[in-house]
């Protein structure tokens, strides 16, 4: 059995990060894989990881950190969910450095957009700790169209000590292999799709949530524009959808529609739960569509970003439409071609041929030298 070390963003409040890492997590796990997912580390705090350290050993650690979650019900629930699902690795000495690395038969980058330089260039979710251990990239974003010129060398040099890269997005393909000059790259799905609605259903069905109304719209956007307001509000009318539920995000915890219902208290079953059961989805949101188009639920895309933004992260958002053929479901106020229900039984082929090919890289990526 060979034991693989996951690193990539889990645990903040970002519903998106949570389901991708549990997915990729669950699928090696269910293929027999002995799996962790390592929490960022740094031994150069040698004062504070021991002290961390010896919290850890007694277990209060972990007891802390619930307790500070107990105080918003949506972190309790993240934190038990986490608690219940991932087998977190967390390094505090050059002991368990070292553990790690003769431990581990494979380190992956997970996807989300770990490699996104332009926002926050991190070497660990490249993997720089990592020394001869086999290294593989399984769906990781870059986010933008291009790394940064001043990070390119650096990152070079990490990406070449991969034995495998996949990336989430097409427009990245160009990038990568341009920058390695060789054509190493291909694209798999986000690790969401590689469990199947029934999967996600299961996992949506322990939810907390009762008392939904019959029809309803659901609002999860991450983008804090003014103008979401006036587009939900000709959504509505186009639909003749009186029901609002807005479940707030990370980035915009205080986006608000008239009369609409908050749901402060959304785990990430809740977060399931409430996709599948919406009539219609408005979001910005990568993971939130692409739960969508994976439970077969009619959404509409709004747009975050200006396309003319530096840091725009409209690229991943149309490379997701595109690939399913669901361009149409971007918001447009002169066309309403959105209003048009999706076929889903021709996305539903191109999910499962998706997952198939995304599933045979995986394993092969892991197994092969």
């Amino acid at each position: 059995m060979k034991r693989i070390c996951i690193v990539t963003w889990f645990g903040s409040g970002n519903y998106g990060t949570t389901l991708q890492s549990f997915a990729l997590h669950k699928k090696l796990k269910d293929l027999g894989y002995n799996v962790n997912i390592l929490k960022e580390f740094n031994l150069s705090h040698k004062r504070q990881n021991y002290f961390r350290y010896i919290l850890n050993i007694l277990g209060l650690l972990s007891f802390a950190k619930l307790l500070k979650a107990s105080k918003s019900k949506k972190n309790y629930r993240l934190k038990k969910f986490i608690a219940k699902n991932y087998n977190v690795k967390e390094i505090y000495t050059s002991r368990q450095y070292t553990n790690l690395l003769n431990k581990t038969d494979v380190f992956i980058t997970g996807s989300d957009q770990i490699w996104n330089a332009q926002s926050n260039f991190n070497p660990f979710y490249f993997l720089n700790f990592a020394k001869n251990n086999k290294r593989i990239a399984y769906a990781s974003s870059i986010g933008t169209s291009t790394f940064p010129d001043k990070y390119k060398n650096q990152i070079k040099l990490l990406l070449n000590k991969f034995s495998y890269i996949a990336v989430r997005e097409e427009s990245a393909i160009q990038t990568i292999n341009s920058l390695l000059e060789r054509n190493i790259c291909i694209q798999v799905a986000d690790p969401t799709f590689l469990l199947t609605c029934q999967e996600w259903k299961e996992i949506a069905s322990k939810s907390k949530t009762k008392n939904l109304p019959s029809n309803y719209i659901l609002c999860y956007l991450i983008g804090n524009n003014d103008f979401y307001i006036t587009q939900i509000k000709i959504i509505k009318e186009k639909f003749g959808i009186n029901n609002i539920i807005i479940i707030p995000s990370l980035e915009n915890p205080n986006f608000y529609v008239q009369d609409a219902i908050i749901y402060n208290e959304t785990g990430p079953q809740e977060f399931i739960y409430l996709i599948e059961h919406a009539k219609l989805v408005c979001t910005d949101s990568f993971h939130a569509t692409a739960i969508s188009i994976n439970l077969s639920v009619d959404f509409i895309e709004l747009k975050r970003f200006k396309d003319t933004d530096k840091a725009s992260q409209n690229s991943r958002i149309y490379d997701l439409l595109k690939h399913y053929k669901l361009d149409f479901r971007l918001y447009d106020e002169t066309h309403f071609s959105w209003i048009r229900p999706i076929d889903y039984n021709i996305v539903k082929n191109i999910v499962t041929q998706d997952r198939k090919q995304s599933m045979d890289y995986l394993i092969n990526a892991i197994e092969n030298k």
